[in-house]
């Protein structure tokens, strides 16, 4: 029986008979499903349908609608692209999609006017190049090492803006041509750059045939240094290019994508193929695929896996989604990003193949053919080949799959046996009902008291959970006071979890506190514990500390009503645990899995904590006295070191000599003037 509540059949009433994606949210707002359609009307009332038949994971979530959102588009290519976007945004948990594909690490040739290769774990729509995803960051740490070998590029982020007056050290290993002060051109290190695309699109044989005939032109200007220097890139790229296999007669581009599945997991081996070369392979390792046909996973997975490959590249002409969409029941639409720059669209040209060969077609096969298309400016197809070499060759593709899947099946199974067995242990040591689904722990950094922080780190079914933690700049200031700091702290993220009934206006946070009725502040608090994902209960709360931290603890919950929480403190000195209403520590033997894991979750705490309070001192010893003129923003303050040299050369300068620095009046000059012969 799929009858939906009469709030949300209203809302079905309204959806529009038009394109576009739907997202599926539960009672909480937290969005379930998102999907695209041809007919929105048609496609979601569908679910609600008494006669529908579903898969049991289908039906579990039609059960948990509360709401229905929808944003309209003009066309089924746009409502893909926004779907795949929206999917990666929000990681609904129906979905299929990239296991933890946010933390793929790219490698990004930067949009400066004398381009990095750098490694990143972060896309952006800036103008730069990226190339991924991959799945083994030690890998692309050596290929980025490789790249820097064969090629002289610069590594510092130092702007190059003719200041400098000798090079570092770098160009005198010869692995940079210092262009920083002046020995290589903005055309010379241009060309370089794009010998690197070449070198990482797997157009070897092209940047061969050019820098062979760089070689030829500096021998014939008897520039015989600048041809010696192009022989030896040359020598180091045949030898990498030598190393790939030749699979295929025919030049043509490809990727081939084999799948395996085993215990409700899947895997998905890509093979790409670059001028009948093997140039790479990755496996990425699928989410939500139970009940889901192996054409809806590759539909999925083409969807998500070009998207990040063509990331930071301009929407292709005549196709520019996130501008022409409009929105059903006051979703706001994603903001248009800028568009980026012709050399990020060729890179994205050729991160899509022109064939791409899979064990099932999607059902979306001509939206996705038609959407990278428009990307490559070249017909792309999607291909499901029945026999001769390609279908042999994409068996080899799946028996990898295979064995990647198998590989991953047996380390979670280690991992998942371990951090049961440990947190097992734990909740028999701390007597607490069951073993602890969410572990948050505390620590607190400063010194003596100045630039205190404090930091939350979140562990779930023993493993960090780092999109939850949470860093503390701490507020009191009347000196060292770590167990004043610590409650704080506590009550900063208790007050959270506090029901609404219990929300008492006086006592809460201070952006609240006094500026709103009671009803405005319940709205709020759900807000900001729905933003913040402060509004999930932990099951175990650890502190770094003994009983003096610990007694602390315990007064803030006994104050905020919380003292069925569960608690416990563990001391440095003996990694002693300590519980309330036991004077007597717990002690974990020493090769206690439950041991490691409190260490290894308080040491955690303990890193996070000072490297920010590491942070805030450095921003704090970099400070100056220009920094606290009134009327002084970032650009008058570079104008004015600019002239002056530092805030001792403003101090010794004359109100008139302030004055005539651009953006400076004479009564700003006299105020700054003032204020630094005030200033020690």
């Amino acid at each position: 029986m799929n009858t939906p509540p009469a709030p949300l059949a209203q809302t079905l009433g309204q959806i529009p008979d038009a394109p576009g994606i739907y997202m599926m949210l539960d009672k909480n707002g937290d969005v379930l499903y998102i999907g695209k359609a041809v007919s929105l009307r048609s496609r979601v009332r569908s679910y609600f349908q008494e006669s529908a038949a579903h898969h049991v994971r289908t039906q579990a979530m039609v059960e948990r609608v509360q709401d229905v959102r929808t944003i309209v588009v003009t066309n089924e290519v746009e409502a893909l692209i926004l779907e795949a976007n929206l999917i990666k945004r929000y990681q609904p948990p129906y979905n299929v999609r990239l296991r933890d594909d946010k933390r793929y690490p790219y490698l990004k040739v930067t949009n400066e006017p004398f381009p990095r290769v750098l490694f990143t774990r972060v896309v952006k729509n800036d103008g730069a190049r990226y190339f991924g995803p991959y799945t083994n960051a030690h890998g692309l740490r050596e290929l980025i090492d490789l790249v820097r070998l064969v090629f002289p590029l610069r590594t510092c982020p130092e702007p190059i803006d003719g200041r400098r007056r000798r090079p570092c050290l770098q160009y005198h290993i010869k692995r940079c041509l210092a262009p920083c002060v002046g020995y290589q051109s903005q055309d010379d290190y241009d060309g370089m750059i794009e010998e690197v695309v070449l070198f990482l699109a797997g157009k070897q044989e092209s940047l061969l045939a050019r820098l062979q005939h760089d070689t030829v032109s500096s021998a014939a200007s008897y520039n015989f240094e600048a041809a010696a220097r192009l022989r030896d890139r040359i020598v180091a790229v045949r030898r990498v290019t030598e190393a790939q296999k030749v699979v295929w007669r025919s030049r043509i581009d490809m990727d081939l994508l084999g799948l395996a599945r085993a215990q409700g997991q899947a895997c998905v081996q890509v093979f790409m193929v670059r001028a009948g070369k093997l140039l790479a392979q990755e496996h990425f390792i699928l989410d939500g695929v139970a009940d889901q046909p192996d054409s809806e996973l590759f539909s999925q997975f083409l969807k998500q896996f070009y998207t990040a490959r063509t990331a930071g590249a301009p929407e292709p002409p005549g196709m520019s989604p996130l501008a022409s969409i409009r929105t059903a029941r006051g979703v706001e639409a994603p903001v248009p990003l800028p568009r980026a720059n012709a050399k990020s669209a060729r890179t994205a040209a050729s991160a899509i193949p022109k064939e791409i060969l899979v064990q099932a077609l999607p059902g979306d096969t001509s939206v996705i053919e038609a959407w990278l298309t428009e990307y490559k400016g070249t017909r792309v197809r999607v291909l499901l080949p029945l026999r001769g070499e390609r279908s042999r060759y994409l068996k080899l593709v799946q028996k990898n799959a295979e064995q990647n899947l198998k590989a991953f099946l047996a380390h979670q199974e280690v991992q998942e046996t371990a951090q049961a067995q440990s947190l097992t242990e734990l909740a028999d040591a701390l007597e607490l009902p069951e073993p602890p689904h969410r572990i948050e722990c505390y620590d607190i950094s400063n010194i003596q008291g100045s630039n205190a922080v404090s930091s939350m780190v979140v562990f779930v079914e023993g493993r960090a959970k780092k999109s939850d933690y949470r860093k503390f700049k701490i507020q009191y200031d009347k000196g060292p006071n770590d167990f004043a700091m610590m409650q704080e702290t506590l009550r900063r993220r208790l007050r959270y979890l506090r029901t609404k009934t219990d929300i008492d206006v006086a006592n809460r946070d201070d952006a609240v506190e006094g500026r709103v009725s009671k009803d405005e502040g319940t709205k709020l608090i759900d807000q900001l514990a729905r933003k913040e994902k402060f509004n999930k209960k932990p099951d175990l709360l650890l502190i770094d500390g003994g009983k003096g931290q610990l007694s602390a603890v315990m007064e803030v919950l006994e104050q905020m009503d919380m003292t069925g929480l569960s608690v416990a403190g563990l001391a440095k000195e003996n990694e002693w645990l300590y519980v309330p209403g036991q004077p007597e520590p717990i002690v974990l033997p020493p090769n206690s899995a439950a041991l490691h894991l409190v260490m290894r979750i308080r040491d955690e705490a303990h890193r996070f904590a000072v490297t920010y309070h590491r942070q805030r001192r450095g921003k704090e010893m970099t400070r100056s006295a220009v920094d606290a003129l009134a009327g002084v923003g970032p650009v008058r303050k570079k104008r004015l070191l600019t002239a002056f040299g530092s805030a001792a050369g403003i101090r010794r300068a004359s109100v008139d000599e302030i004055a005539a620095v651009k953006g400076m009046t004479p009564a700003l000059a006299s105020r700054v003037k003032a204020a630094l012969e005030k200033s020690p």
